[in-house]
């Protein structure tokens, strides 16, 4: 067999690199595609973990607001009996008012539990968003005596649950009214990209600490004494529903933006 000239050496290692070149990139594709597949079935299995823990919660929950709603429902008419007797500049009126804020509370807790474990079907439509949100933060002023900036686009349209999302307001606008104080201000913005209508919501209040932010969308995490945990929970699976997304930006001292994207 004839040696082969040097250059015909040279061409075969080049060709021979070629080829090495080009499996070590066919497997890198395949080990990045593995990868993202690995990601995607973490994803599913997650999802699929949730799904079986908001079931066991939804059928727990349903239990819980039978066996909690129903004494309720009959300590609240006694209470409603009672304030109706009692003049209120009478001492002992207070202590009716107290269990009457007390069955209050313990009834907005099993409906944030229901709230969050039920399944939830949207009904979609194509809503004024400005006039919409108006609506939402006309009430809160009266409800709550509170003052909210707008700044809202003459046209703006998107297909949302209408009632569904006022309860994601409502939460949000909760917070930073309770956040807040004297003095301070809450402002609602709307705005719109080329596929989103945005939602944003801030305050002045006290803010958030960094280590917080990443858990405030956690079922049952809470920093107040009386808060369930469930409130931002909530707002997110209604947003999740809606195919949107919502961030949330804080400074401690200064305040909290919330901002939510919803397909147009």
């Amino acid at each position: 067999m004839p040696e082969k000239s040097p250059e015909e050496l040279m061409s075969e290692l080049a060709a021979s690199m070629e080829r090495f070149n080009s499996q070590s990139d066919a497997l890198e594709l395949a080990y990045k595609a593995v990868e993202i597949q690995a990601e995607q079935i973490k994803k599913m299995q997650e999802e699929v973990n949730q799904s079986r823990v908001l079931s066991a919660l939804g059928e727990m929950a349903a239990t819980v607001a039978h066996e909690i709603r129903n004494p309720l429902g009959g300590i609240g008419a006694y209470a409603s009996l009672l304030a109706r007797n009692i003049p209120p500049q009478d001492a002992n009126r207070k202590y009716v008012d107290k269990i009457i804020d007390g069955i209050n509370s313990l009834n907005n807790i099993v409906g944030n539990l229901l709230a969050y474990t039920k399944k939830t079907n949207l009904q979609k439509q194509n809503v004024d968003m400005a006039a919409w949100a108006e609506s939402i933060l006309a009430h809160v002023e009266i409800e709550m005596k509170v003052g909210i900036e707008r700044d809202f686009p003459s046209e703006l349209h998107a297909d949302i649950d209408g009632e569904k999302m006022q309860q994601v307001m409502l939460n949000l606008l909760k917070n930073s009214i309770q956040a807040i104080e004297p003095g301070g201000k809450i402002s609602v913005s709307l705005s719109s990209s080329e596929h989103f209508a945005e939602i944003t919501v801030a305050d002045t209040g006290k803010g958030i600490v960094q280590e917080d932010l990443k858990k405030i969308f956690t079922p049952f995490f809470t920093t107040k004494e009386q808060g369930t945990g469930l409130g931002l929970a909530i707002v997110k699976k209604i947003v999740d529903l809606h195919e949107g997304e919502i961030s949330v930006e804080s400074v401690v001292g200064k305040g909290t933006k919330f901002c939510i994207k919803v397909p147009k």
